[in-house]
């Protein structure tokens, strides 16, 4: 039998010799092992004479989904987690004697050869490089037994066929049921680029998808360097992707804590590639291009003081002041080898660092330092240097619109008020920032203070890093080093920040020098995948100490309370899904009645009072019976938010509590149109801050009251040598008390005692020519209220809107008001400031008069009134015009026939105002100037560009444009005067277009509809975003409406504005094809149904509307985007209707070809249109509709695959196309058939051979068999 058996497998081997010559496979010296037939899975093609193949002869790889992190879907990744890769431990093992660690040999670099693969897609390692087909198969995986943490890691690929990504994988954890690590790739079919990472099996993208220029032979270099969490990715040596540079993309990427260290690999997701040139460098502090420091200089003016400077941080800022027009740049390498250039915003190349232009405001310098590798490689770490040059200084303090009393910004912008802390006689304020007048990428802005007033600007603090931007949190002084990070018991600073970026997590640092310089810690202390809630808000961490523990409020979304005995390890103590809310604050406060109460303040806009205490030995925040289902008003105004208090120590246990004044701070200013600002009054700064506050209880009956006092420190302002002091003075409806007074920047402290006929009592403040903003006390309805629609610049409707509390009068009927006014806002406090309000004026500088209010009859008044020094000690005093300030927008889209005005001022306010209006072209529009407003009042008259002038009388120098385009109105509609509430809204020619960022534009009907049942027609050309459609709105501000609303996927909802989604149903297509579709709505009393281009696509009846569905406005709406809307139609669904005005030629849907259209063009049916049907909107409109293609089918081949030994004991799998019957589903294409081994004449006789062969080899089994049976 021995012998028998030798020659049978002889003679297969030898078949299968030939065969495999045949199709050009190198075989020699091997024997056959086994053969295994697979119809169903597709294992792995390895071809290596140094390789052991483990056997898999009793697990198959489960094919994976074809969705993977490298997938694109809308620009967005797939998630795999539910369609795990086989096993970790069922791959193909190469290399036995790889090294685990990469070897630290500075400047050497390291070819990366030995691979093990997992089991799905045919891997195989030829003489130029590794192939990979993982062409249907998903994520197919090679990895390696190397570690690098800091390196160089880079590979060519090479594209087969133009499908499928190729991707380098780093930092991993080898283990593809849960993967952990970075992976970067190209996609070979859409030439784009992607970085992401995976966490627990998670895929978190850290950039968007980048173009990449398509290359000639379909070849890419990839190159990955890392040190430590700064990460960046080039691509074909152009820089795609650095973590923490928010140059190269402003949206917020994040993950959590940073991998520091795992495996290098390679992965390709449905391609055919070749990877060549996998190596690796290792870099330390010899081999590097890391910079430990990079300063500015300037031979013609001042740099400030330097912030710190961190080697993995790609953004550095650094203020120099107006004088400094050039700059120098000074960089210590890491390594004495490395070399550093310098490129300004053109590209121009300073390889000196020297004499650099910047221009006023931010210009980001790029700053390479390179070092070379053994094999010519570069290795790079490319830093962006923000040299932010600073105004005139004549400027600063002197514009329009800077409150003088107020601390902002200097430039840029400024949100949340972060980090308030008292530390060794000194306030330090840190707050949001972004180096633009609108919210951006976040920064920690740094100031500090001794006396809460006059404030020193310090260097940034804090920039975003590969954990996302650094969003609002706090600081505490760590006294006792509980956290372990101080070299003393004394302790020191310790923030609790929030990255911000795929969800929220919290970051800790910790600072020795009082703030100056910050370490962070590498690992995240808490996240929200880790939260019960499982919410991605998870932000604006506030920290206290009490009872000898940390404790951590923090929402963004509901609230919860943390508890920590280091700052660092933090568990959950309870949690309250019902309390949403932004920038939590949680504080004891002992009331007038001598008890200790704790206030939960939710943003600085409302409050509840309760107690802090253990229930079943988990800490709870309980709400008094009083706020239990209600809260308290913090500020009525519309500019006050995101309060946050000072922590000063500890508040003691509940044995001994030691309670500090509680003193708080708010941003003035509100997300309904904070980005508006700066720009729509003409200033460099966008970020002012509300007065600080004194916190305290009182009560009213039972129920306790926060009251909110300005700290006495406000006092030392007042100019009281010009103080204007009226005591029990007699106030009548047309008193003139102050007729002779002018100022913007006052306190004023008053007493009414209305008379019975008195109805309102009050301030008219900052009057001039047509202005004033009014502060009333309304003695008929019990409240108090703001009113500035008519205190000058208007920056939305949200901003006219008057803001008002329900108030009751002091006890023996007298009415307190205590104002504050300052240049560019109003605050008030009254009844024992438990109410309060702040908002802000845009004023003409002009309007500095003052009338008290007494209507309907007289009141007596004790009146006093300070005037109130500037804070700013740096101010410069001027006297001649800087600049003319435009406060009407400077670029202007009008319809011919339309009136606009456009007001301008002069700054600094103080000196004269008259201004000199031309205009480009007077055959466009009439014009009329009104000197007295400053103001030039257009008619438009025929379409066209104008440029309109305006210069400074007294220096004609001074001058800017406003750029108006005239446009045709074309827009057809039956709805009259539709009311844009929110949004750029305007029309050109036939269409009406929005288009807007991270926001919500809306333009409404101005009356509500006549009838309860009517038909609406629309044609939308959808580009980007959310475009929602309101058929039904109690309410002329949509907030609730029913609404339809159409995105980017074939998906319509029906829901609620701001509210809840009713249904949604899969539309037949995307409405994202750049054509016009047609959006007809027919609304009755309880349903309604729609039709999209001729489709019925939702039949939906109500179980009950809301009585405003049937007696409602309507109107259109968009969401963070772009969309045209043509031929807006409402009329009476029981009555004969006009016809619907939309184009006669009315687009098809998508083609069965599923062709991409051009994005510019109007498509419209074709005659020779094939598969198409003939459809009737409800506005009988015949249209011609294509059919939809079908769903596309994914295709599995069959293979079979035959595993050899060769004589050296090496085993080696081959995979050919299975010639079996196929399996169910799984049937060649076309396509499959064409990609099979074609065959040589010279190969032909070797298949003949094969064939003989292989007939011999079974008579050769039969003769056997016979013999056995015998």
């Amino acid at each position: 039998m021995k012998n028998v058996k030798s020659t049978v497998i002889y003679s297969y081997s030898v078949t299968t010799l030939l065969a495999m010559s045949a199709f050009g496979i190198s075989v020699n010296h091997i024997h056959a092992d086994n053969v295994t037939n697979n119809t169903s899975t597709a294992p792995v093609t390895q071809v290596s004479n140094q390789t052991t193949i483990q056997e898999n002869t009793n697990k198959t790889a489960e094919v994976p989904s074809s969705e993977s992190s490298q997938a694109t879907s809308n620009g967005k990744s797939q998630d795999t987690s539910s369609t795990p890769e086989t096993s970790a431990v069922n791959t193909t093992k190469q290399g036995e004697n790889n090294q685990n660690i990469a070897q630290n040999q500075a400047e050497k670099v390291q070819a990366l050869t030995d691979f093990t693969y997992s089991n799905n897609g045919k891997w195989s390692q030829q003489n130029d490089g590794i192939h990979s087909d993982a062409t249907g198969q998903g994520d197919s995986f090679a990895y390696t037994d190397v570690k690098g943490d800091n390196f160089m890691y880079s590979a060519d690929v090479t594209f087969q066929k133009n499908e499928g990504a190729a991707a380098l994988t780093f930092r991993g954890n080898n283990n593809v049921d849960n993967k952990d690590g970075y992976a970067v790739n190209v996609d070979g079919g859409n030439h784009k680029a992607k970085f992401w990472r995976w966490n627990n099996n998670k895929d978190y993208q850290l950039i968007d998808e980048k173009d990449v220029t398509p290359t000639d032979n379909n070849t890419y270099n990839l190159k990955v360097i890392a040190n430590g969490h700064w990460m960046e990715y080039f691509v074909n040596d152009t820089l795609i992707a650095s973590t923490g540079d928010y140059t190269l993309q402003k949206d917020d990427k994040g993950q959590p804590t940073i991998t520091p260290e795992g495996y290098f690999g390679l992965l390709n997701w449905n391609g055919d590639v070749v990877f060549k040139n996998i190596k690796y460098v290792t870099l330390d502090n010899k081999f590097s291009p890391l910079l430990s420091n990079i300063s500015v200089t300037s031979a013609k003016g001042k740099v400030e003081e330097k912030g710190q400077f961190a080697s993995e941080q790609p953004i550095y800022i650094q203020y120099v002041d107006n004088d400094a027009d050039t700059v120098n740049l000074q960089a210590i390498t890491k390594s004495d080898k490395a070399k550093v250039v310098a490129y300004d915003a053109s590209g121009k190349e300073y390889t000196d660092l020297k004499n650099i232009p910047v221009h006023v405001g931010a210009n980001y310098l790029t700053v390479i330092s390179e070092i070379t590798a053994s094999d010519g490689t570069k290795v790079q770490a490319v830093y962006r240097v923000n040299v932010h040059r600073r105004q005139a200084q004549e400027i600063y303090y002197n514009e329009l619109y800077r409150d003088q009393y107020h601390f902002s910004v200097k430039d840029g912008w400024g949100n949340d008020p972060n980090g308030l802390v008292y530390f060794n006689n000194k306030y330090h304020m840190f707050y949001q920032f972004y180096d633009d007048t609108i919210w951006g990428p976040m920064h920690w802005a740094h100031a500090t203070s001794t006396d809460l007033i006059h404030w020193k600007n310090e260097p940034v603090a804090f920039y975003p890093d590969a954990n996302g931007a650094m969003f609002s949190g706090s600081i505490v002084v760590d006294e006792g080093n509980t956290s372990g990070l101080f070299d003393n018991a004394q302790g020191g600073l310790v923030a609790i920040i929030t990255a911000d970026g795929n969800g929220q997590r919290i970051e800790v640092a910790y600072s020795k020098d009082e703030g100056k310089t910050w370490n962070k810690l590498p690992m995240i202390v808490a996240d929200w995948q880790n939260d019960p809630l499982q919410s991605p808000d998870f932000r604006d961490p506030k920290v206290f100490r009490w009872d000898n523990k940390w404790f951590m409020v923090l929402a963004g979304g509901p609230l919860r309370i943390f508890s920590s005995t280091n700052l660092i390890n933090w568990q959950v103590e309870s949690e309250y899904p019902d309390i949403n809310t932004e920038c939590p604050d949680l504080y004891p406060v002992k009331a007038v009645d001598g008890q200790i109460k704790w206030v939960l303040s939710r943003g600085g806009r409302f409050y509840k009072v309760g107690d802090f205490h253990q229930i079943n030995g988990k800490w709870t925040y309980t709400p008094d019976a009083d706020y239990k289902d209600q809260d308290g008003i913090m500020n009525f105004g519309k500019d006050s938010y995101a309060a946050m208090t000072y922590y000063q120590h500890s508040f003691g246990t509940q044995a001994n509590p030691t309670l500090p004044d509680i003193i708080e701070n708010n941003w003035m200013n509100t997300w309904d149109y904070c980005n508006l600002v700066g720009n729509t009054v003409g200033q460099e700064f966008n970020g002012t801050y509300n007065l600080n506050l004194k916190l305290g209880l009182v009560k009213d009956g039972n129920k306790y009251l926060l009251t909110q006092t300005p700290v006495d420190a406000y006092n030392s302002l007042r100019d009281t040598n010009k103080a204007i002091v009226y005591k029990n003075i007699d106030v009548t409806p047309n008193n003139d008390l102050f007729k002779d007074f002018k100022g913007d920047t006052y306190e004023i402290v008053s007493t009414f005692k209305p008379s019975k006929e008195t109805t309102k009592v009050g301030f008219n403040v900052r009057v001039g020519k047509g202005q004033a903003t009014k502060v009333v006390y309304d003695l008929t309805s019990n409240k108090i209220y703001i009113d500035r629609s008519q205190s000058g610049v208007q920056i939305n409707n949200k901003f006219t809107e008057i803001n008002e509390q329900p108030v009751t009068r002091n006890a023996d009927g007298s009415v307190t008001l205590h104002l504050y006014v300052d240049r560019a806002s109003v605050e008030v406090f009254t009844k024992d400031d438990t109410v309060t309000g702040a908002n802000q004026i845009f004023p003409s500088p002009q309007s500095l008069g003052l009338g008290v209010i007494s209507e309907g009859g007289n009141s007596k008044a004790d009146i006093a009134l300070y005037p109130l020094k500037s804070i700013w000690t740096d101010k410069e005093k001027v006297t001649q015009p800087l600049q003319v300030v435009q406060v009407s927008p400077k670029n202007l889209r009008l319809n011919v026939g339309d009136k606009t005005t456009l007001t301008a001022y002069v700054m600094p306010g103080n000196v004269q105002q008259d201004l000199i209006w031309k205009v480009s072209d007077p055959s466009l529009a009439d014009v009329t100037e009104d000197g007295a407003a400053n103001s030039l009042i257009l008619d438009t008259k025929n379409a066209g560009h104008l440029v309109v002038t305006v210069a400074s009388k007294q220096d004609p120098t001074l001058t800017k444009d406003y750029n108006i385009d005239i446009l045709a109105n074309n827009f057809k509609t039956n709805v009259k005067d539709l009311k844009p509430l929110s949004g750029n809204w305007y029309v050109d020619d036939v269409n009406l277009h929005d288009e807007n960022v991270s926001s919500n534009d809306y333009i409404m009907s101005s009356d509500k509809i006549p009838y309860p049942e009517y038909d609406m027609n629309v044609d939308v050309k959808y580009q980007k975003g959310l475009a929602n459609i309101f058929f039904a709105s109690a309410n002329q501000d949509p907030n609730g409406a029913y609404s339809l609303q159409l995105g980017g996927d074939a998906t319509l909802r029906l829901y609620r504005f701001y509210g809840d989604t009713i249904t949604q149903t899969a539309l037949p297509y995307a409405l994202n094809d750049g054509k016009v579709h047609h959006v007809s709505i027919h609304k009755t009393k309880n349903a309604v149904k729609v039709s999209i281009d001729g489709n019925n696509v939702m039949d939906y009846t109500f179980d009950e509307a809301d009585p405003g569905y049937n007696d409602a406005y309507v109107g259109l709406g968009l969401w963070d985007g772009s969309v045209d809307f043509q031929n807006f139609f409402v009329n009476d669904a029981n009555k004969v209707t006009e016809q619907h005005e939309s184009n006669k030629d009315t687009p098809t849907a998508p083609s069965k070809t599923n062709q991409t259209p051009e994005n510019d063009s109007e498509v419209t049916p074709s005659k020779t249109t094939t598969e198409s049907s003939t459809v009737k909107d409800s506005s009988d409109t015949t249209k011609e509709v294509s059919n939809i293609p079908d769903s596309k089918t994914s295709v599995t081949t069959p293979v079979k695959t035959i595993k050899l030994r060769s004589q050296s004991g090496n085993k080696i799998s081959i995979q050919l196309p299975s010639t079996t019957k196929e399996s169910k589903n799984n049937k060649y294409s076309q396509a499959k058939k064409n990609e099979l081994p074609q065959l040589s004449d010279t190969q032909k006789p070797g298949i003949l051979l094969g064939l003989i062969m292989a007939f011999s080899s079974s008579v050769l089994l039969f003769w056997d068999k016979l013999r056995r049976r015998n």
